[in-house]
């Protein structure tokens, strides 16, 4: 990572990180000199000092009644996300305990694109009971490559029951002991071009697409899962 991303990522502005990497080398040097060595309006670069020093990382001193500037050392910056670290780890009881007292009401989640879907999958894995899913498989690995068998391979380490109803699909793993301990599974080939996987566990709905762009969606509420669990066992029924 280069200097001016780094900066910026400590979160200065494009004219602040100009002025301070101008200032870092120069040691103390008046608004005159400054002004020579930079390309924007002089009141421009004392506004951005005086935030630079609001922020710890400019310093001035008056001298014959001339004002002088200096970079403050690099490793101010790392005292201060160290200090801010320290603040926050020290409220987070505090933070949290104030999330937990709000009531738990309906929410829905949108994620795009793969980590968005890597996203709906950890859920998935955060709530240790029965998962029911149902969808494509043959899309699910066309557009998602190793994501099924990634997902599949956690579940069965964290040992996760599932009730699936899939597209027929050859794929040996389904046929091992380890696997059919912890799974029930029911193929209806109608599911073969079905755009998205649905998956019911808990309180929540997950679905995905598997068409056109990737987007997915997590809804929290106990009635939309019971109804999506309705759909699931009409499935279950009508499936072999």
């Amino acid at each position: 990572m280069n200097k001016e991303l780094a900066l910026k990522e400590y979160g200065l502005s494009d004219k602040e990180i100009k002025v301070y990497l101008e200032l870092l080398p120069l040691g103390s040097i008046n608004l005159q000199e400054i002004a020579k060595r930079i390309d924007l309006p002089r009141t421009t670069i004392y506004n951005t000092l005086n935030y630079l020093q609001h922020k710890g990382l400019v310093s001035k001193i008056i001298i014959k009644g001339v004002t002088y500037f200096d970079a403050t050392e690099p490793e101010k910056l790392i005292e201060d996300i160290s200090q801010k670290k320290e603040l926050l780890l020290k409220s987070l009881p505090e933070l949290k305990s104030l999330k937990s007292i709000i009531k738990k009401n309906s929410k829905a989640e949108i994620y795009e694109g793969t980590r968005g879907l890597s996203t709906i999958l950890s859920d998935i894995f955060k709530i240790k009971q029965e998962v029911c899913y149902f969808g494509s498989y043959s899309l699910s690995v066309e557009i998602l490559k190793h994501q099924p068998d990634h997902f599949r391979l956690i579940r069965l380490e964290r040992k996760i029951p599932a009730k699936i109803v899939i597209d027929p699909f050859n794929e040996p793993s389904f046929k091992t002991k380890e696997y059919k301990k912890i799974t029930k599974m029911k193929f209806l080939p109608s599911l073969k071009d079905f755009p998205c996987m649905i998956f019911i566990y808990g309180d929540k709905v997950a679905i995905y697409t598997l068409k056109n762009d990737l987007v997915g969606i997590i809804i929290e509420n106990s009635e939309v899962a019971s109804a999506m669990k309705i759909i699931f066992e009409m499935y279950w029924r009508m499936a072999k």
